[in-house]
């Protein structure tokens, strides 16, 4: 992406800022989808009409126009400045340069970003310390990491970034076939929820490669007692009884352990982003497994029913 760019570069007194811009930002921002125009576009050195902040009855000066302004439908989005590698971008001063630019009316974006080749920093109006840094040996292997902090989509919806990405989506972009058939042994599955009378969904975190990601398993409603069949009474009854009401989720808590066989099924589209489900086609067998794990996730609503905490009264209940 970088034609030729190594460490090295950027201790060439001729490797300046312009270099920067040319060679690294342009091909970057070019990859992130970001074209001269269209929707979502870049705008070069884009000037202000009032170039000033006023604070009480003083005005002060916006010295610095950022290299880039990113745009989705005319608003600005996101600003990005470059630095010769010799410049240091957690400076304060360029910090406050910057956002001096980003929190000015014109412009009014949430965040911001500085890069002198060597590394990339993202910043947050309301936060004194970068979102993220980069280094450029880095910025391909964490490009995922650089997608979430630059892409449009999570610019618009700065929470999307909590989102894992998606384990059927992964599968299908290396090519895996949905005809082919996956056995899984030991999926742990956490939040259930009824999609409609005949379609259940359930979420299970993997990882894929070296990042986590996030798996959902579509089943029809009939397969639901298989799934469940592990489960010690009454255990099984309450977990049926959270899924028929609102606001028709359950939470397992990754205490259903299922030993299953699925396919990849249709590119879906969810409310924020999309996502390919794997369709169970027959479950193995259902085993009640309460040991606890260290990514057992602890953001579950209170409205919702939590089984493991369902299993923890009882034999709390039972112990007594």
């Amino acid at each position: 992406m970088f034609a030729g760019v190594t460490n090295c570069s950027f201790d060439d007194p001729k490797f300046k800022e312009d270099s920067v811009r040319e060679l690294i930002l342009a091909p970057m921002l070019s990859k992130l989808g970001y074209l001269p125009s269209g929707k979502t576009r870049v705008i070069r050195s884009k000037s202000l009409k009032h170039p000033f902040i006023r604070i009480g009855t003083r005005n002060h000066p916006v010295t610095v126009v950022p290299d880039y302004t990113l745009i989705h439908d005319e608003k600005p989005i996101f600003i990005l400045d470059a630095k010769g590698p010799r410049e240091d971008i957690l400076d304060h001063l360029h910090v406050q340069q910057a956002y001096s630019y980003a929190m000015h009316p014109e412009i009014a974006c949430r965040e911001f970003g500085l890069c002198n080749g060597k590394e990339l920093a993202i910043y947050d109006v309301f936060h004194r310390e970068p979102l993220i840094v980069v280094k450029f040996q880095e910025y391909e292997a964490r490009w995922a990491d650089i997608e979430k902090y630059l892409l449009v989509k999570f610019l618009l919806q700065p929470a999307m970034r909590r989102f894992a990405p998606d384990f059927g989506l992964a599968l299908m972009r290396t090519g895996f076939e949905q005809t082919a058939a996956m056995v899984m042994l030991g999926v742990r599955l956490n939040l259930f929820g009824r999609v409609s009378d005949n379609l259940y969904t359930a979420s299970a975190n993997t990882t894929f490669g070296t990042i986590e990601h996030c798996a959902s398993f579509d089943f029809p409603a009939e397969m639901l007692p298989a799934i469940v069949a592990g489960l010690p009474s009454p255990l099984g009854q309450m977990f049926n009884d959270a899924l028929k009401c609102a606001p028709f989720q359950a939470a397992a808590g990754l205490v259903i352990e299922l030993d299953l066989a699925a396919r990849l099924g249709e590119v879906t589209r969810g409310r924020d982003e999309e996502f390919v489900p794997l369709v169970i086609e027959e479950i193995f067998e259902s085993r009640f497994n309460p040991e606890p794990v260290a990514n057992d996730p602890q953001d579950i609503p209170e409205h919702v029913f939590q089984l493991r905490k369902a299993f923890k009264i009882r034999r709390g209940a039972t112990d007594a």
